[in-house]
């Protein structure tokens, strides 16, 4: 327990004291020494200035209140505007491939617009990569924004042909520093094409900064070998970047269950990353003002009474 306001402490504690310099004392022997009929009277003024003492100690009360009386609690979603989701989608020659329907560059799209839309609270980032890489979309909280710029995505938009993702990876890199993002989940959008060793340690270096990497591949094994997925390199990326490997059909869906997308249990613990911690005090003022309440009810009976 922690007072934010504790000077407001001093003046209760002298509200306290006041009642009990004020307070009747019932145990006294002023009855042996004093004729009943003065006595009483006497009594009699001392009952009609009790609301006094009920006041003293409503005033204790209340300015134990003010001082705040607080606990420290814990909340991830002190950072969940620090969390992110960065797509980077394959825009390669292989992606125009038809063995999912209509292409796999199609369904790759459509795939990226439903991790938009499944994004929530958390910012979205998109990268593009061929033989080069770049961010179309900064980190944004406007969905409609990141919506417009993946309806674009087409093969030759990246005008160097090749699939270099472990540029888009180091891409990725810079956008999580440069946008302080504490937390971030990548999702890796391709048929395989350019998985290597490079790129796993690529993954790896992400996984160790606290951020996890999900692919979700597009394309089917009856294709020849220019455009071959490779479900062994992809799941040694998934692995280092500890996070898994989905695929979708021949008709482009994709299991997003697998992905787990909304248990954010599987997030980074946020309270302690990157030596960050919350601070946030739940006041607890309400409490003491809670009690007071019976103490209202016997001052305004008094007044009554009186």
């Amino acid at each position: 327990m922690t007072l934010m306001h504790p000077w407001w402490l001093v003046f209760a504690l002298l509200s306290i004291l006041a009642y009990l310099l004020l307070s009747e004392r019932r145990d006294d022997a002023w009855q042996y020494v004093i004729a009943a009929p003065v006595l009483g009277f006497l009594r009699a003024f001392k009952k009609r200035i009790s609301k006094r003492h009920i006041g003293w100690l409503i005033a204790a009360v209340y300015f134990i209140a003010l001082s705040s009386p607080s606990i420290e609690s814990a909340n991830k979603d002190t950072w969940r505007h620090t969390q992110g989701w960065i797509i980077l989608a394959d825009v390669s020659r292989s992606m125009t491939l038809t063995d999912v329907i209509p292409t796999r560059l199609s369904a790759m799209r459509n795939t990226a617009l439903e991790l938009a839309g499944q994004a929530q609270s958390r910012s979205v980032t998109l990268i593009v990569y061929a033989g080069d890489a770049f961010v179309i979309t900064p980190p944004t909280y406007d969905h409609d924004i990141f919506t417009s710029s993946t309806n674009l995505l087409d093969y030759g938009i990246v005008p160097l042909d090749g699939s270099n993702v472990s540029r888009a990876l180091s891409l990725s890199l810079s956008v999580i520093e440069n946008s302080d993002l504490i937390n971030s989940r990548l999702f890796v959008l391709s048929d395989t094409g350019g998985f290597s060793a490079q790129s796993s340690a690529a993954v790896a270096r992400i996984a160790d900064l606290g951020h996890r990497t999900d692919l979700i591949i597009f394309g089917t094994d009856e294709t020849d070998n220019s455009g071959k997925v490779d479900l062994k390199l992809a799941n040694g990326m998934a692995k280092n970047g500890n996070g898994v490997v989905v695929r979708s059909d021949a008709i482009g869906n994709v299991n997003y269950a697998k992905l787990d997308l909304n248990n954010r249990a599987i997030a980074t613990n946020l309270l302690t990353q990157s030596g960050l911690t919350t601070l946030i005090w739940s006041n607890q003022s309400h409490w003491p003002l809670l009690l007071a309440i019976p103490l209202f009810l016997m001052f305004f009976y008094r007044q009554l009474r009186s």
